[in-house]
């Protein structure tokens, strides 16, 4: 969706309501004709680390308020923990994308090394 990113001035939760803060009625319309999807993505799967928070429902509005993405502070910056070990099959034939997906493995195993 890089361009419905575009819009998206920021977004925070209220009242257990995930709220989207656009820039432009395109992104409204774009965000509305999305909307189910979102919602079907949040409670098909939620991340580990986002359990905790419960989002009954998922708003839009427009902003007229100049200002860009940049000049909002983050207020959170989310991080993940690695939860693959590393330990799969990689049965791919293109041998460069082979070699791209080995190069990633090998940097989750080394990541996830207990040291000793």
């Amino acid at each position: 969706m890089p361009t419905f990113q575009r819009f998206v001035q920021f977004t925070y939760i209220k009242n257990e309501t995930l709220f989207f803060v656009l820039n432009h009625n395109a992104g409204k319309q774009e965000f509305d004709n999305s909307i189910e999807n979102i919602k079907k993505a949040l409670n098909l799967y939620t991340p580990a680390e986002c359990e905790e928070l419960v989002i009954k429902d998922i708003k839009a509005f427009i902003t007229h308020s100049p200002g860009t993405k940049e000049e909002k502070p983050l207020q959170k910056v989310q991080k993940y923990k690695e939860r693959s070990s590393g330990d799969f099959t990689i049965d791919i034939k293109d041998t460069r994308l082979n070699s791209l997906v080995q190069s990633i493995q090998k940097i989750i195993k080394e990541k996830n090394a207990t040291p000793r």
